[in-house]
């Protein structure tokens, strides 16, 4: 299998080479394309020791920056990192694209060089996050889609789904829809229209979820538009930040509390693995004809080399295909109730 990486568009652009470096070393089955400074590249890869067989690099001298407007930038920087990383993924013995870049200009570029998936009104990030259980939750949409109808809803729980069922092998992901009360009839007209449409269909829905349980464990795909999925996740992010921060002032409070960490520092440290997003790789865009997976701005070498292993398993699960054939089933479930 065969990967293209934008290099360059990122807080860290080394990271990311070090990143793709590491991913050679211990993925033995993937090859990658990498988009960027080749001189650049050369020099960093020249510190690993990789198999050269299975690498290939695409020079690339501009950048899509994130003041850059996203359409205009796919259209006219031709020479950039992403723009080239697209043309790679138009082959077609590449199989996904990994870019840590602007959001819009990867969301942008996937409808106008890729196209979406028949059936998939809107594209939609989907990144996971870790529950009380030691286990993930997809939460889809994160911010793709400020603005919603409620059939984009529809589509982001059965993609949520395909991802669920086909990476992770959940036979019937437990799907929540993201609300202000857990009762039938709380919500805005999205949610509540979305509930009912949620409700009718074959899928193991629990009804409306309360953010405070967004990380319970009760659930494996959480629904919401994407301005509620940013601020849901921005939040969770920054509690992980503030808690991280709050634990650390009370270890370095007294002698006490040191010797306390010592004795802790097992659990402390795989508290902190767990709520360390860069061990998670990126968020999948999904709903594209290709895998995609959508960096965070500041990936380091780990949070590449993950979100490499990440695009692996999502190749390895036929996502796009258990997409397909999820959309597949709610058409027919249309056109059957059309017919009656």
């Amino acid at each position: 299998m065969r990967f293209v990486v934008d290099t360059l568009a990122s807080d860290m652009p080394e990271e990311i080479i070090k990143g793709c470096a590491l991913a050679l070393q211990e993925e033995r089955d993937v090859s990658l394309i990498l988009c960027g400074r080749e001189q650049q590249i050369s020099n960093i890869l020249s510190q690993y020791n990789i198999d050269h067989d299975r690498l290939e690099i695409i020079d690339a001298a501009d950048v899509i920056t994130n003041e850059d407007s996203p359409t205009a930038a796919i259209k006219t920087k031709t020479e950039s990192s992403l723009v080239k990383a697209y043309e790679a993924l138009k082959r077609d013995d590449v199989d996904g694209m990994i870019s840590s870049g602007s959001t819009g200009a990867v969301l942008t570029g996937a409808v106008l060089k890729m196209g979406r998936i028949r059936g998939v009104h809107r594209p939609a990030l989907a990144p996971l996050l870790p529950t009380v259980d030691g286990g993930q939750v997809c939460l889809i949409d994160c911010g793709a889609n400020v603005d919603c109808k409620p059939e984009y809803l529809v589509d982001f729980a059965l993609m949520g789904i395909s991802y669920m069922k086909s990476v992770f092998n959940i036979a019937e992901p437990r799907v929540g829809l993201v609300c202000v009360g857990v009762e039938d009839h709380k919500g805005n007209e999205l949610t509540k229209e979305v509930f009912a449409r949620l409700k009718a269909l074959p899928i193991n829905f629990c009804g409306n979820m309360e953010a405070r349980d967004a990380l319970s464990g009760k659930y494996d795909v959480l629904v919401c538009d994407g301005f509620v999925g940013n601020v849901l996740l921005k939040s969770v992010e920054g509690t992980a930040m503030m808690m991280g921060k709050l634990i650390k002032q009370t270890i370095n409070d007294n002698l006490f509390s040191k010797i306390g960490a010592l004795l802790m520092k097992d659990g402390l440290n795989s508290l902190k693995h767990t709520m360390n997003y860069q061990n998670k790789g990126g968020a999948p865009l999904l709903g594209i004809g290709k895998l995609i997976v959508k960096g965070h701005g500041a990936a380091s070498k780990e949070a590449t080399k993950a979100a490499v292993k990440q695009i692996k398993q999502m190749h390895q699960g036929n996502l796009i295909d258990c997409i397909k054939s999820e959309l597949a089933k709610l058409k027919e479930l249309q056109e059957n109730g059309q017919n009656q």
